[in-house]
């Protein structure tokens, strides 16, 4: 207690000082890390000055506080004498020299050693050299001394003695604690061996209703606190070792047996895992365990709390109380009002969360500011409190324990005093209390976490040591390894059998389960049979369709994510590969088909990514899924849509209806105009693929879809990376949601914070733009694979069609079909427009449009010419021919006409054939008027290879059947390469191109289109010849893509 002695030297120097290992002023007393206070190397050198330093500092701040000199101060510790072994190589390591001015101020003194006087510190005030004739010594202010003899023991007396002293323990205690017991067991201080739930039950029908937590033993027996007087909130501080998680679990145990979960319930945070809790996690009144928190799950909680303060603020108003005292007195005279107990919040590690949540502090000040009224208390618990005490955190916690800490400084951070800095290793459980401004209360915590007494075997002990060589004794001292645990080793603890004791008095009295301040997380997979359905609300005649489960921390509370379609715009997704993306569309999509009826939604899907929305082609809703190497089928799909909007739009201006759910609403079901839903699945892949077609035609016609979609009932749905959160379509909707995203950061493009965002995020787990509302996206069956979600699809599909087979085709999808890349003459006439019938001049060109019907002009209608363009082996003969076959069977005759080997000279003995030519610039007039006059009724030249016969002496009559054919019953159909055919400002084939109507295949100029009539789109010039594929134009204006049918 008087004096400890700090050895600071070598490696070299064992043989010198080994004995003083055994003296027991060199024992460690102040929670150093170390069997003995030596230093042997850099390392351990460098921790004893720490040591000191951290001691020097203390005490200095003592001494500044006491205002006196150091002989009115008495410090609790002893004085200490630092012996510096080669001590001018020691005064150059930080500290030292702190340690040799200002250190003998405050009871910290050294002695220095070295070679030579002039190597010794400029410090020192006394110099004793050794000398051939005895002893120098020099002290300032008094004169010198030469020839001292030296009292010169020898190593082996030094041993002798040492060895003599080294059984010698301090047993004389704290003054201050001699009447505290150096262990204590919660159930004997509560009075609860054994205990049972009869026991509970006894005491909670006394009353159950208390805000005193015995918490173990003092100086007069048992010791406990009351969080409502003390408190209302706590801080408890304590290192590795020294109890603090028995501490948490005695308080959280002392509370329950005294409260019944009516009066009193937990909220416990475990920053980095909850072991701390895992029995008190059982409790009745445990309504909320969180662990292993981030920025994320930190801010939901501050969310759920803030909602509690509001929850129970508007229980108190409706009651009219002031506090939750008031709310007890007029609960007693008014019985029907709802329990509300006390909730206390338990929160370990806080300072760790301080540190890597900074956010945190502000959300539980606030809470502790408007928490005292309403029952709310918190109690946090720390290991180390330095830096994270702040001035708020200090001036709302009144209750401040501090067990064994690393250091006074800590002590006093928390308890205004550097008393639990002291505390020995020897007694984990011992603490000290401040009660407010009261004086500091030493107590010591009775343990509910350990072992029941016989409730396990007893064993023998081991013995075990190790040998402590001249490093080792300044390393950290060694720890008994750990031999093999037996199953049963932990099993029964006072605290578990004391849970089930409580658990078995909550259920005898058949008390509820309490109201939770929040919600578990969401969980990872939800399937969509487990999300609520929506009913239909106000005048709105369609109901919400659910699709996934929002995440309402700020009340306390869940409910279905939907598509509302009283307010439904577009909305854009984003996500990483494999986030849950796709699986949206197909969710959304699945639901709809269950929810609603063919006839009141349909459904279009744009498939850019890997074929995910493929199976919805399977319902009945979907009128067609495009992929994006249909470009074709993709510009007639964007193209019809656009179309279906004018039109709406021009219909409901017409009926005064400001938009469709208007005219839904107020027209008789089998009027109402469908909601028309557009998937686009992976914008990116739109934007590298269809995107790039006529210089961005396509995504024009998106942005015009998404401009004036929504009041006519289009909406659409966009997935894709992080460009579908930038560009013009970002700013045509603000119902933008992201799932998890390579960069975090680039959550700031929807107005979110990335460090608010999991590290982690589930797969399906979204967040809304601006508000961060959390949604997980529901699975249509548990198997998560794409083949079952698709199988799942198949099965909704059936039920879709069986529910809707009364659904006429006029209030079905339109649709957009595939165009065959081969189709025979057979089943291309089978598809033929039923406008063609008794129209024998009708001749059937190719197989196209969005629902693939046979195209082909109606030579009678007033323009008697067609023409047919494309480079060899395209299929303007097959195309010739096809027509040839189609007008015979509709009742014409045809002449033929084919310079070059041609199908149609296979046609010469065909009935309706009038006359086959194979000759072309000498094919004269009169032949061709002769096989014309046979004809009984109408009639049809057709020319293969027209470039051949431009000069042809027939040119005469082919202009005049150009000219007058429409009303004779006569007509020109002719074929040919489109540049030769385009060439030349007269003759019969100029006259041919100005009926504008024609067909062009694989065309590779842009001035094809004139042969026709049109202007041809860039994407559709110069590609690979596609023998049969052709742009069909009747002289309306419009091109539409054909498959010309085959023999």
């Amino acid at each position: 207690d008087d004096v400890q002695f700090v050895l600071l030297t070598d490696s070299h120097a064992q043989q010198d000082w080994e004995w003083m290992r055994w003296l027991p002023h060199m024992r460690p007393s102040g929670g150093q890390n170390a069997s003995v206070l030596i230093g042997t190397d850099a390392e351990t050198v460098a921790q004893r000055i720490a040591e000191l330093s951290q001691q020097l500092t203390f005490r200095m701040k003592e001494l500044q506080v006491a205002g006196s000199s150091s002989k009115d101060v008495g410090f609790k510790d002893p004085d200490i004498v630092v012996i510096l072994d080669g001590s001018r190589r020691l005064r150059s390591m930080p500290g030292v020299i702190q340690i040799l001015q200002q250190g003998p101020v405050v009871g910290i003194r050294a002695i220095c050693l070295d070679g030579e006087d002039r190597f010794l510190p400029g410090e020192c005030q006394a110099i004793v050299v050794v000398e051939p004739q005895g002893l120098r010594v020099q002290q300032v202010g008094a004169d010198m001394l030469r020839g001292v003899r030296p009292d010169a023991v020898s190593p082996v007396w030094c041993q002798r003695l040492v060895r003599g002293l080294a059984a010698v323990r301090d047993v004389s205690g704290n003054e201050e604690a001699a009447g505290i017991p150096a262990s204590s067991r919660l159930l004997d201080v509560l009075g609860l061996e054994p205990p049972t739930g009869s026991a509970i039950a006894a005491r909670w029908a006394m009353g159950g209703e208390t805000t005193m937590a015995m918490l173990g033993e003092s100086f007069d027996g048992p010791f406990g606190i009351d969080i409502r007087r003390d408190g209302p909130h706590g801080l408890i501080a304590g290192t590795t070792g020294a109890g603090k998680s028995e501490l948490l679990q005695t308080i959280v145990a002392s509370l329950a047996v005294a409260n019944k979960p009516t009066a009193m319930t937990f909220v416990l945070v475990d920053y980095k895992g909850g072991s701390a809790f895992k029995d008190c996690v059982q409790l009745p009144h445990t309504v909320g365990m969180v662990t292993d928190l981030d920025n994320h799950l930190v801010e939901r909680a501050l969310e759920s709390l803030g909602a509690e303060l509001k929850r129970r603020e508007h229980i108190l108003a409706e009651a009219g109380a002031k506090d939750i005292e008031d709310y007890g007195d007029i609960r007693k005279k008014n019985t029907a009002l709802a329990p509300m107990p006390r909730l206390l919040i338990v929160i370990d590690e806080f300072a760790s969360m301080v540190r890597e949540l900074p956010d945190f502090v502000t959300g539980l000040v606030n809470i502790a500011q408007r928490g005292r009224s309403l029952g709310i208390h918190l109690l946090l618990a720390t290991q180390r409190p330095s830096g994270v005490v702040s001035p708020e955190i200090r001036a709302n916690t009144n209750l401040r324990i501090a067990l064994r800490v690393t250091d006074g400084n800590e002590s006093s951070d928390v308890i205004d005093d550097p008393a639990a800095g002291f505390i020995s290793k020897s007694t984990p459980g011992r603490a000290y209390v401040r009660l407010g401004a009261n004086s500091l209360v030493p107590f010591q915590a009775g343990r509910v976490g350990g072992r029941r007494p016989g409730a396990n075997v007893i064993t023998q002990a081991s013995v075990w040591s190790t040998r402590l060589d001249w490093p080792a004794l300044a390393a950290a001292p060694p720890k008994k390894p750990e031999g093999p645990k037996a199953e049963e080793d932990a099993e029964i603890t006072d605290l578990k059998v004391l849970v089930d004791a409580i658990n078995e008095a909550n259920t005898a009295m058949q008390i509820p389960p309490q109201h939770s301040p929040w919600l578990p997380a969401l969980q990872d997979n939800v399937l969509l049979s487990d999300v609520p359905p929506v009913r239909r609300h106000g005048r709105h005649d369609l109901a919400p369709v659910p699709w996934g489960i929002d995440d309402l921390p700020s009340l306390q509370a869940r409910r279905a994510a939907v598509l509302d379609f009283a307010s439904l715009g577009h909305m854009l997704i984003a996500g990483a590969p494999r986030s849950g993306r796709s699986q949206v569309l197909r969710t959304m999509a699945g639901a709809i088909a269950l929810t609603q009826s063919t006839a009141d939604v349909h459904i279009y899907g744009i498939d850019c990514g890997s074929g995910a929305l493929l199976p919805l082609q399977a319902l009945p809703h979907c009128g067609a899924v495009v992929q994006r190497q249909q470009t074709e089928r993709a510009v007639r799909l964007l193209a019809r849509l656009n179309q279906e909007i004018a039109r709406r739009q021009e219909q409901l201006s017409m009926q005064g209806y400001a938009g469709i759910v208007e005219q839904r609403l107020s027209v008789p079901p089998d009027q109402r105009l469908p909601h028309i839903l557009v998937f686009l699945d992976r914008w990116d892949g739109f934007l590298g693929s269809l995107g790039e077609l006529d210089g961005g035609a396509l995504v024009d016609q998106v942005q015009k879809l998404m401009r004036e979609g929504q009041g006519a009932g289009v909406h659409l749905i966009i997935t894709g990376d992080r460009q579908v959160f930038s560009g013009r379509i970002a700013s045509l909707t603000e119902d933008k949601l992201s799932f998890r995203l390579p960069d975090k950061n680039d959550f700031g493009l929807i107005g979110l914070r990335p460090r608010s965002i999991p590290d982690e995020p589930a797969v399906g787990r979204a967040f809304r733009a601006e508000t961060g509302l959390e949604t997980q996206v529901a699975l249509l069956t548990a198997d998560t694979s794409g083949q079952a979600q698709a199988a799942a699809l198949a099965a909704i599909a059936e039920q879709a069609k069986a529910r809707d087979a009364a659904v006429p085709r006029s209030r079905r999808p339109f649709r957009v079909d595939v165009l065959p890349s081969r189709i025979s003459l057979a089943e291309a006439w089978e598809l033929r427009d039923e406008a063609s019938a008794g129209k024998p001049l009708w001749a059937l060109a190719g197989v196209g449009g969005d629902e693939l019907v046979g195209a082909g002009p109606d030579l009678s209608d007033g323009t008697a010419t067609f023409i047919i363009g494309g480079p060899p082996k395209s299929g303007r003969s097959t195309m010739l021919q096809a027509m040839a076959r189609t007008l015979v069977v509709q009742g014409s005759s045809v002449v033929l006409v084919a310079p070059r080997p041609s199908p149609l000279r296979k046609m010469a003995s065909d009935q309706g054939v009038l006359a086959v030519f194979e000759k072309g610039g000498d094919l004269t007039e009169e032949e061709l008027r002769a096989a014309l006059d046979q004809a009984v009724g109408p009639v049809v030249v057709i020319i293969d290879d027209a470039e051949m016969v431009k000069d042809a002496p027939a040119g005469s009559l082919l202009k005049e059947i150009i000219t007058y054919g429409s009303e004779r019953g006569q007509a020109l159909i002719m074929g040919g390469s489109p540049e030769d055919l385009n060439s030349g400002f007269s003759g019969w084939h100029v006259d041919a191109r100005k009926g504008r109507r024609g067909a062009l295949l694989s065309p590779q100029s842009p001035m094809d289109g004139d042969l026709i009539g049109t202007r041809l789109p860039r994407s559709s010039v110069g590609g690979q010849v596609q023998p049969g594929r052709a742009l069909l134009h009747l002289g309306d204006g419009n091109l539409v893509t054909v498959q010309v049918p085959a023999e």
